[in-house]
């Protein structure tokens, strides 16, 4: 059931990332909901299960909008294992930590995204183009973030209105 409804996710995150978000916002600059659908599965799922589910998603993604085969699966499952690993240790559940792991995962997205075009495809000026845009790109992202997850605390508050079901995170901190 948690497969489907990440799946569900992932497929509307990249509907409005790719079709509905664009014309409203200028420049090709819009909240990148995968990363943040990527985020909150590390947090949620074992290292292996959500590792497998983020690298396939990356995949997904490629397929509506990548040029470069394999290449948000690269970034995707990076910033998932990072994230995952950095999530045994943290109190997942804190606002401050949602801001970090949103700008962290943004930047360490844009450096990856960067590295490979320019190591694998040998896209000389790409990171000018990324350094440009990086600035507004984390700044859409942690609006995005901070939105997503005041409306996952109010549908999730509500039992009547949790279709999901979808499980608090793994761990329990301190």
């Amino acid at each position: 059931m948690r497969l489907l409804a990440y799946l569900g996710l992932a497929w509307l995150a990249l509907l409005l990332q790719t079709v509905l978000l664009p014309p409203f916002f200028a420049g090709g600059l819009k909240p990148d909901l995968l990363l943040l659908l990527t985020i909150w599965i590390s947090l949620r799922e074992s290292p292996w299960r959500g590792g497998a589910l983020v690298y396939g998603l990356g995949w997904l993604y490629d397929v509506y909008a990548g040029v470069y085969p394999g290449l948000h699966g690269f970034v995707l499952l990076t910033v998932f294992l990072t994230v995952c690993g950095m999530a045994t240790r943290l109190n997942t559940d804190s606002l401050p930590l949602l801001w970090g792991l949103v700008g962290g995962g943004t930047l360490l997205q844009g450096v990856l995204t960067v590295f490979a075009l320019g190591f694998f495809a040998e896209a000389d000026a790409f990171w000018l183009v990324m350094l440009r845009y990086l600035p507004m790109q984390l700044l859409l992202n942690l609006l995005a973030g901070y939105l997503l997850r005041a409306a996952y605390l109010r549908l999730h508050s509500s039992p009547a209105l949790s279709p999901l079901r979808l499980r608090p995170p793994l761990r329990s901190r301190s």
